[in-house]
């Protein structure tokens, strides 16, 4: 009888329990979280407001006389600053500002200054036009939008590679061992910024495709 018994209320206890509720996994979580976050982007307002600031900024930082420009860096020093090579390494650092003299690390001084903004202007623009287009291919695979979250990462190497040539500035004439990261954030920064670009241009062609064909398809 004992045994009847528990066999009987075993069944009700596993009901009790109910299903186990599964956890997405970690990797998903980020993924859902990025691409709503960038889904916020995705609107011609706010992707020209972003647009709007990045070409003010660009202007001024690529194509003006501005004590911080890079021009004016490249006058004063003779050469392009580490900014906006490939890669460099820490000897062509500390070459760099031995060749800029006072006035010319003076110069890459005010240059840093700006670069304080133009990363994060810069990683936002990309990133709204990124959702942008990515918002209209995946209706149905919202996922997809975290791709657009990618030129933010660029943004971070940047602020990195500012980082070593603040540390670079600090210690001249000497050569803080930070220099040698220097070179390897450019190059990454430059890597996921054209990673980025290629996302993006990808997206714009399957969505002008796709839009060529829905208007083949009703002519």
């Amino acid at each position: 009888m004992t045994t009847a018994r528990s066999s009987e209320t075993a069944p009700a206890t596993r009901g009790a329990a109910g299903p186990r509720t599964r956890t997405a996994p970690p990797g998903h979580r980020l993924v859902r979280s990025l691409a709503s976050t960038t889904a916020r982007l995705a609107s011609w307002p706010v992707w020209l407001s972003h647009a709007i600031v990045f070409g003010v900024f660009a202007r001024l930082l690529f194509a003006s006389s501005a004590p911080f420009a890079i021009p004016h860096v490249e006058t004063a020093c003779g050469q392009r600053p580490p900014d906006v090579r490939v890669f460099t390494s820490a000897a062509d650092v500390t070459g760099f500002l031995s060749a800029c003299g006072a006035a010319g690390r003076d110069a890459y001084r005010f240059l840093q200054l700006a670069d304080l903004l133009y990363p994060m202007v810069f990683g936002l623009f990309m990133t709204a036009s990124s959702a942008l287009v990515l918002s209209r291919l995946a209706t149905r695979r919202h996922s997809l939008l975290a791709l657009a979250a990618l030129p933010l990462l660029g943004s971070a190497f940047d602020y990195v590679e500012n980082l070593c040539a603040w540390l670079a500035l600090a210690a001249f004439p000497g050569q803080p061992p930070t220099s040698h990261l220097l070179g390897l954030a450019s190059t990454a920064k430059n890597v996921t910024f054209w990673a980025s670009g290629a996302v993006l241009l990808c997206a714009i062609a399957v969505l002008a495709a796709r839009k060529a064909k829905a208007i083949h398809a009703t002519a």
